[in-house]
């Protein structure tokens, strides 16, 4: 069977952005040359916040704020705490934790007894540990970071 020039004129239409490598066809595409200078930068929604922590050889304390959207340094009353265990030499086995219930760190301040029971059963820390937090929630109160 002979192929006729319109055949063939098909065939390379079909294959005219394609490219056989090793016996697979793809599809051609042109290399972009397109730089970030000349992308749009995208809008985005941030949220801003502080942090202040203290540290020791056994723990770690980091208190967080977020910023109330428009406005130029006042933030959200309630902060969050990540607190972490450092006391293992296996820095795979720190433990970390996330507090954010404030009256919960009120009860701490304060000596609240099932607020004292629920850090011993959270967190084990040793006397110093406790007084370091407790210390640590004294400084956020100072500063105006905890509100009670």
């Amino acid at each position: 069977m002979k192929t006729t020039r319109e055949e063939v004129a098909r065939q390379q239409k079909k294959t005219e952005n394609r490219i056989e490598i090793n016996g697979v066809w793809y599809v051609r595409e042109d290399a972009t040359t397109e730089t970030i200078y000349h992308l749009e930068a995208e809008e985005m929604e941030l949220i801003f916040s502080e942090e202040c922590s203290y540290e020791t050889d056994k723990y770690c304390f980091v208190a967080s704020r977020i910023r109330i959207d428009g406005s130029s340094g006042e933030f959200y009353p309630d902060i969050t705490i990540e607190f972490t265990d450092k006391r293992n030499d296996d820095r795979d086995k720190w433990k970390e934790e996330h507090w954010d219930n404030n009256n919960w760190f009120k009860g701490i301040f304060e000596g609240n007894p099932k607020s004292i029971a629920s850090l011993d059963e959270e967190t084990e820390l040793c006397p110093q540990g406790k007084r370091q937090f407790k210390g640590f929630l004294n400084r956020l109160l100072e500063e105006k970071w905890l509100i009670i």
